[in-house]
Formats: structure tokens, C-alpha cells, sequence
């Protein structure tokens, strides 16, 4: 077909504007431009239209002024006739007939007057007609009286003379009536000529019409259809991990915009995909995907570092070749009840490596609808489970190994302190009271270590209830006034409300006297330390200021780590190994409240405080 070569060999591009159209412009150009191209069609047929219809009133005028002036000349030749007759043959019906014909004529004049209105020319024959029918009706009727008075010879006459100016009349009908006709035929013509040109502007519209459908198909096949079937291939492309076709060409519209974000998308989801893989490859972990029947899909190199298996040994291959008889029907049952709730969770699971090692790992499960499979993080915890057994073996041999002896030691030096066994010396005392310092500090250590382990396990009960502060902390002050009085330093308690703690007596009193002991420890002698009460925040807030060296800001949210302290700046050498106040800050979270440290008053010093809810009022 010739047809398709010459749209085959039609470039569009070179007739496509150099101008950047969003879509939407392009949209309204196809939308506008045939609309324009109807409308002006139409406003050419209708153009065309109203010649025509001119040209056919035109028509009609000359038909009607033709038929009008030819009814004017039978009225008066009737008219005349009739007189005539009428007194030649002395006849009432001829008489009567002149008479009718008199009364109607000038009623078809002023219709023939109306006709000729707005035609300067004929304006002017009529007025030079409409003369000529006046001195033919006063010739009419100066016949028609002398043929009432008998005198023939002067009707005669006048009836010669009417018949001169009736011949003039008729040759100025004849002309209009000619001109009439000419003017008939030739818009007959002209009627004709238009409706050929309005066939002929169908025609032509029609094939326009035609070409600019197949040019607008063209333009948004070129520009809009084959460049959204572009992207859907890409969009496949993409999904089969397959490399892009070239850059979509056109104008930079939300098609050229979308193309390059999608290929912005595209190159960030690559480089994403290679990172992936990177972390996948080089991941400490193994990484792998499992089916609903316990075959391996996919696996990470890790596993040969930590099974001696390759990713390819491991591919087909069911978990249940990996795992002990013993633990073949847990392990199965733990993945099975993940993939039908598809649903992401953990278990821990024994492995049989390729040397025949056990390795105790922690299995991460995700399902994963995209493959239908259950995607697993494996973490070797072989060696955290080894430092846990080595850990609870510790807190073992210290709870029952060291703690015994050392309260055995401790009951015997408070028998040499009571003079059981006779009276020291002064240096002997001396040496005692240093030997109980260090006892005391050794079975404080072990039990701090016993409370952490206990916290950790959650096997540290609490018994909250409502407590009065007031006696609660008159009581921590006594027990820490002989270690206060050492170093001079003045202990004073403001709590003007009697208010009321909702917690635990023995816990509270525990993180009390740990913030006091800390307080005197670190504060300079003859400095005083305050414990104050109040409310703040709906809660009670119990501080301990000091006026010692303070904590540095950087170190604030460190010092209630475990094995943190502050550091030391003024000299000395505290001892002490940074548990008490990881303690503390567990013990009063675990009872619903907060703690922390800030600047002491005027910022000297320390200001350590823990909220707790707030109880019931006593009375």
C-alpha cells in the first residue's frame, strides 16, 4: 500500500513547535484546535448561507415588484375598460366593476410603494409610475363624468389622451418588470452558485477534517501513546531487573517529567539494591529465605563462615538436614506456625555445622508475601550463650562461694569490735575499723552485683503501697549521720508537706541512702547536704544536694550507666566501681518513676532527684 509508506516516511518531529508543552497544553490544543476548525467551518457555511438567503430574498423582491406592477396595469387597464363600456353599452355592471377596480388600485399601490422602499431605483420609477397612474385616474374619472353630462366628443379626447399616458405607464412597467426579471435570473444564479460552494466547502471540510484527525492521531501517538507505552515497558523492564530502554524524546512535559523521575527512581532503587547486596554479602549474620516446607530459596555468604556450607550447598536443601534429631519438630513447628499466620517472630534453634560443631542461633523470621516464603536473619549466639552460662556460674560461685565467708568475716570482727576476745589496742582498733571498712565495701560490691543480676532476670519483687516520706527519710538520715559527722558535713531534711509516695519502702530507701552515701562521699568537709520534697508535675520529687564538684554536663547522661562515674578533678581517690547509680535509676523506673541530676542551687554542687507517683494522703 502507498498509504502506509508515506506515514512511514512522514516525520512528525519536524513539524512539532519548539516550544516545552505540559500535557495539559497538549491536551488542550487537540481538544481546541478541531473545535476552532468546526467553528470556522460553520461560520463559513453560515456566511455562505446568509449570501444565499439574501440573494434569495432579492429574488423574491424582483418576483413580487414584477407581479405587483403587472397587477397595477390590469386594475387600470380593467378599470378603464369597464368606464368605457359601461356608458358605451350603458351597462350598471360595468359601471360597478370601474367603480370596484377604482377602490382597489390604490391599495395595490401602497403595497407596490412598500415593495420599492428600500430600493433607490425603484424608488424612483415608481414615483415617476406612480405620476403618471395619477393623471391616468383623474383622466379615468374626467372620462367617467363627461359620459355622465353626454358628452362623448370630451371623454373621447380624454379617453385618447389617458390611452398616451397608459402607454407611457406601460413602458415604465416594462422596464421595471424587465429589470425585475434580470435581476430574478441573475439571483437565481447567484442562489446557485453559493449552494455549489457550500457543496464544495462540505467537501472540502470533510477531507480537511480527515487529515487533521490522521495528524492529531499521529501527534498523540508519536507524543503521548508511544511514549506511556514506553514507560509501561520500562516499568517491566525494572520488574524483570532488566536495563532501560533510551530516554523518552519529546517535550519536557509531566510525560518527559515522569520518564526521568522513574528513571531517577530506578538508578536510586539499583544503587539501593546494590547495597543490599553489599550489606547481604558481607553481612556477619546469615541472611536467607525459607519456603513453606523448609527448603532453602536463597542464602547470603555468610554461611560458610559460620556452618562451612556455600550459599549453593544450601540451595534445595531442607532445614531438618541441619538440625539434631531433638530439635527437628520444634524448629519445624515454630517456622510452620510463622507461615501460616504469616506473621514475623523469633525462636532459637540448634544447627549441626558441616564439621559437625553445634551452633545455638537466634532465628529472625519475616513473612514475605512478595516471595512467599519466610525471610530469616540467623545469629550465631553460640558464644552469648557461653559467656551467659559463664555469667550465671559467676553470680553462683559470688552469691553462695564469697558472699558466706565474707558476712562469717564480718560477724567475727564485730565480736573484736564487742571485746569478745579481750580489749585491742589503739592500733589494733585502728587496724579493725579499716578491716570492717573494707568487709563492708566488698559485701556491699557483691550484693550491687547480686541486685543487678536479679534486676536483669526480673526476679526482683516489689511491694508498692502508699508511704509517709517524712519518717522514711528521717531514717536514711540516721543511718548515714556517723558518716556524715566523719567528714563534718551538716545533714538537713526540707519536707514541708506530709506527702505520700505510691512504692516500694525497702526500694526507696535503698536509692535514698545510695544518693546521700554519694552526696557526703563527694562533698567537701564541713559542706552541708540537703534532701528536699516537693511536687512537681503531678508527681513527688525527692532531691540530694550537695555542694561538691557537681557532675559536667557531658557526663549526665552517662552517669547512670552501669560502670560510669564521674570524673575525678579534685585529687582524690573515691572508691567505688559505678553500679549504685545504674541501680537506682532501674530500681525507680521499674516503680513508674524518673530520675536524674542537675545543677545544684546557684550552680554549686549537685543536684540528684527521682519522682515517684504520689500516694494517698495521710492525716
Amino acid at each position: 500500500m502507498v498509504v502506509p509508506c508515506i506515514w512511514e516516511r512522514f516525520d512528525l518531529a519536524k513539524m512539532r513547535i519548539s516550544l516545552n508543552l505540559s500535557l495539559a497544553k497538549k491536551v488542550l490544543i487537540l481538544v481546541f484546535l478541531p473545535v476552532f476548525f468546526e467553528l470556522s467551518f460553520l461560520a463559513a457555511v453560515y456566511v455562505m448561507l446568509e449570501q444565499s438567503e439574501a440573494e434569495r430574498q432579492r429574488e423574491t423582491h424582483a418576483r413580487e415588484v414584477a407581479g405587483q406592477v403587472n397587477a397595477l396595469l390590469r386594475l387600470i387597464l380593467e378599470a378603464g375598460t369597464s368606464s368605457v363600456l359601461s356608458y358605451m353599452t350603458n351597462s350598471s355592471t360595468y359601471y360597478r366593476r370601474y367603480r370596484q377596480l377604482s377602490e382597489n388600485f390604490n391599495a395595490q399601490a401602497n403595497i407596490l410603494r412598500q415593495l420599492v422602499h428600500d430600493n433607490e431605483h425603484e424608488r424612483t420609477v415608481y414615483s415617476r409610475m406612480a405620476a403618471i397612474n395619477l393623471r391616468v385616474m383623474q383622466e379615468l374619472k374626467s372620462t367617467d363624468e363627461s359620459f355622465k353630462l353626454g358628452d362623448k366628443s370630451a371623454s373621447m379626447a380624454v379617453w385618447l389622451k389617458m390611452q398616451s399616458d397608459m402607454a407611457d405607464l406601460f413602458k415604465l412597467a416594462d422596464q421595471l418588470v424587465e429589470e425585475q426579471q434580470v435581476l430574478q435570473k441573475a439571483k437565481t444564479s447567484s442562489q446557485a452558485h453559493y449552494r455549489e460552494q457550500v457543496k464544495a466547502l462540505i467537501v472540502v471540510a470533510a477531507l480537511l477534517n480527515i487529515i487533521l484527525a490522521a495528524l492529531l492521531a499521529l501527534y498523540v501517538n508519536r507524543g503521548t501513546t508511544r511514549r506511556l507505552k514506553s514507560l509501561v515497558e520500562n516499568t517491566q523492564r525494572l520488574a524483570a531487573n532488566q536495563p532501560l530502554s533510551d530516554a523518552l524524546p519529546g517535550d519536557n512535559d509531566e510525560i518527559g517529567a515522569l520518564d526521568l523521575a522513574f528513571r531517577n527512581m530506578a538508578g536510586a532503587l539499583s544503587e539501593a539494591l546494590s547495597k543490599e547486596r553489599a550489606v547481604l554479602e558481607n553481612a556477619a549474620d546469615i541472611i536467607c529465605t525459607v519456603d513453606h516446607e523448609g527448603r532453602f530459596i536463597t542464602a547470603n555468604p555468610a554461611t560458610m563462615a559460620v556452618w562451612g556450607y556455600s550459599p549453593d550447598d544450601l540451595l534445595g536443601l531442607r532445614l531438618t538436614a541441619l538440625l539434631p534429631p531433638d530439635q527437628v519438630e520444634k524448629t519445624l513447628t515454630a517456622l510452620q506456625a510463622m507461615g501460616r499466620g504469616k506473621d514475623s517472630g523469633s525462636f532459637e534453634a540448634v544447627i549441626k555445622t558441616k564439621s559437625g560443631f553445634l551452633c545455638q542461633t537466634l532465628w529472625l523470621v519475616r513473612w514475605s508475601e512478595n516471595e512467599n516464603a519466610l525471610f530469616c536473619v540467623v545469629h550465631d549466639i553460640t558464644e552469648s550463650r557461653r559467656i551467659e552460662n559463664l555469667k550465671q556460674e559467676f553470680v553462683a560461685m559470688v552469691s553462695h562461694d564469697l558472699r558466706t565467708p565474707l558476712t562469717a568475716v564480718r560477724g567475727f570482727l564485730s565480736l573484736l569490735t564487742a571485746n569478745a576476745y579481750g580489749q585491742l589496742s589503739a592500733n589494733g582498733l585502728q587496724s579493725l575499723a579499716m578491716a570492717e571498712q573494707n568487709v563492708d565495701r566488698v559485701i556491699n560490691l557483691v550484693n550491687n552485683i547480686l541486685d543487678v543480676e536479679r534486676l536483669e532476670a526480673g526476679q526482683l519483687n516489689f511491694d508498692l503501697k502508699d508511704l509517709l516520706l517524712d519518717p522514711l527519710l528521717g531514717d536514711c538520715i540516721r543511718v548515714v549521720t556517723a558518716m556524715a559527722e566523719d567528714k563534718q558535713i551538716t545533714l538537713h531534711c526540707v519536707s514541708p508537706l506530709r506527702l505520700t509516695v505510691y512504692a516500694d519502702a525497702e526500694r526507696v530507701t535503698q536509692v535514698v541512702l545510695n544518693l546521700l552515701s554519694n552526696a557526703i562521699k563527694f562533698s567537701p568537709e564541713g559542706k552541708t547536704v540537703e534532701v528536699v520534697t516537693s511536687i512537681v508535675e503531678g508527681d513527688v520529687q525527692i532531691s540530694v544536694i550537695d555542694q561538691g564538684r557537681g557532675v559536667p554536663a557531658e557526663l549526665r547522661g552517662q552517669i547512670f550507666e552501669r560502670f560510669r562515674q564521674a570524673q575525678v578533678t579534685d585529687g582524690k581517690k573515691h572508691l567505688g566501681i559505678g553500679l549504685g547509680l545504674a541501680i537506682c535509676k532501674t530500681l525507680i523506673e521499674q516503680q513508674g518513676g524518673t530520675i536524674g541530676v542537675e545543677d545544684g542551687p546557684g550552680g554549686i554542687g549537685s543536684r540528684f532527684w527521682f519522682r515517684l507517683p504520689e500516694g494517698g494522703k495521710i492525716n
